[in-house]
């Protein structure tokens, strides 16, 4: 395929009158972020482009989603785009807090024709297209566009090979490879942490190492039974992956698990005191970036899997900017969301090494962005991405109610590591869940 190697700041505007919302002022609210900052830096240019002001309100991971239901449940003006994942939409979209975006992309005097809705993955644009029945997710054709990808993330683990080559570690595949491992490498130095992974009280915690290692395990969130959706957090399989787990975490990740978000995650691997991580292949990326204390240091491989397992999985997670049903400036909002989205910007975010990973097809074909992201300082990123994307895909069942019942494995995840019997807690959270269905 043609690769331009060329990154321009806006898309062309031909049959679209970028201006015709001049003068108007929109709030973008997005998580404290790279992909937040790959934005931010090109704002001007779309100011310039459009007469549209943006204000940026950015917050930190725990305290931006708080706010973002909110602002949303409470149908606030105050936001006019947001940014969102998969699964926060499920519980947005049936109360109407979102905006369908299908009437906006369809309309030739907002979208301009260069946009090229179906150069996104086929994956993320289904996944983000749904539609409602009765106030649930229903699967099927001829759902609504909730929100438009913005990056997106699979879940991979990523290593300080410095660290590793010194004490002679093998890289682990398994939970009790890795806790052997872990093992190993605390005798060898007790001052570095063997792996990091996220512990806090919330859906996020689950949604990178938990699940994926979980899917391999054959561990479902929800299943059917009997005709009915129950779930399938208290099954053998969901008890012998938890088993594993638990031990592995207690044997390799920090005192501090329980308050670890992807901010310490990250930065312990950045820093040296931690070793390997489980989470979103991009941190590592952006951690191998030349200057960085670690360029050059991190390298990548596909997730853990359960000891009989064939294969791995991978969750994807999918950074999205949505609209604000209840906005006052929709034309001003929805021009934001096209020109942050648009083949030009994406490839300028991830040329500058903060939007990665893109989530247009274009993106992947030019040679910008692959020379950019092959260099020496980045390992193996380019391979280990294709590697682990040919399995990614969404871990969890698309329904509202998702962030409650994550939110309480999180917590039964805390309780097991803190020494609270495995099937008993279990049992505890899956009889939580299924009084809320």
């Amino acid at each position: 395929m043609a690769a331009t190697g060329v990154v321009s700041s806006a898309t062309a505007a031909d049959n679209v009158n970028w201006r015709q919302f001049e003068g108007t002022t929109i709030t973008w609210a997005y998580d404290i972020h790279p992909y937040a900052d790959a934005l931010a830096a090109k704002l001007p240019e779309f100011e310039k482009l459009t007469g549209i002001k943006v204000v940026p309100e950015l917050y930190p991971d725990d305290s931006y989603w708080n706010k973002l239901t909110l602002q949303l449940t409470t149908k606030s003006p105050a936001w006019d785009v947001v940014g969102t994942g998969i699964q926060p939409a499920w519980d947005f979209a049936p109360g109407g807090s979102l905006e369908p975006l299908d009437k906006y992309l369809n309309d030739p005097k907002l979208t301009d024709a260069s946009y090229d809705y179906d150069d996104f993955f086929p994956s993320l644009r289904k996944a983000l297209t749904w539609k409602l029945e009765d106030g649930q997710i229903a699967p099927g054709e001829g759902g609504n566009v909730w929100a438009i990808p913005h990056a997106f993330e699979n879940i991979q683990l990523f290593y300080r090979k410095d660290i590793l080559d010194k004490y002679k570690i093998a890289l682990p595949t398994t939970p009790p490879e890795m806790a052997a491992a872990c093992e190993k490498l605390k005798a060898a130095d007790s001052s570095i942490t063997p792996l990091g992974v996220r512990g806090v009280r919330f859906w996020s915690s689950i949604h990178t190492a938990a699940i994926s290692i979980a899917s391999s395990y054959g561990v479902k969130d929800f299943v059917m039974k009997d005709g009915k959706l129950d779930t399938g957090l208290d099954s053998p399989e969901s008890i012998a992956f938890h088993k594993d787990y638990v031990d592995m975490i207690k044997k390799c990740a920090a005192p501090s698990f329980a308050n670890d978000n992807w901010y310490q995650v990250v930065d312990g691997v950045s820093s040296g005191r931690t070793a390997m991580a489980i989470d979103s292949n991009m941190f590592g990326f952006w951690n191998d970036v030349a200057g960085q204390p670690a360029s050059g240091k991190i390298a990548f491989a596909p997730p853990l899997h359960a000891p009989n397992a064939k294969n791995f999985e991978s969750n994807i997670w999918i950074w999205s900017l949505a609209m604000n049903s209840a906005s006052q400036k929709k034309g001003a909002a929805w021009l934001f969301i096209q020109w942050a989205t648009s083949k030009e910007t994406v490839l300028a975010g991830a040329v500058s090494g903060k939007l990665v990973n893109p989530p247009r097809t274009s993106t992947w074909n030019d040679k910008a962005w692959l020379d950019y992201a092959s260099k020496p300082e980045f390992n193996n990123f380019v391979e280990s991405f294709k590697t682990t994307q040919d399995r990614a895909a969404l871990a969890f069942t698309a329904r509202v109610g998702f962030g409650e019942a994550m939110n309480a494995w999180a917590v039964a995840m805390q309780k097991m590591v803190n020494g609270d019997d495995v099937e008993t807690t279990l049992k505890s959270l899956a009889e939580e869940i299924r009084a809320g269905l």
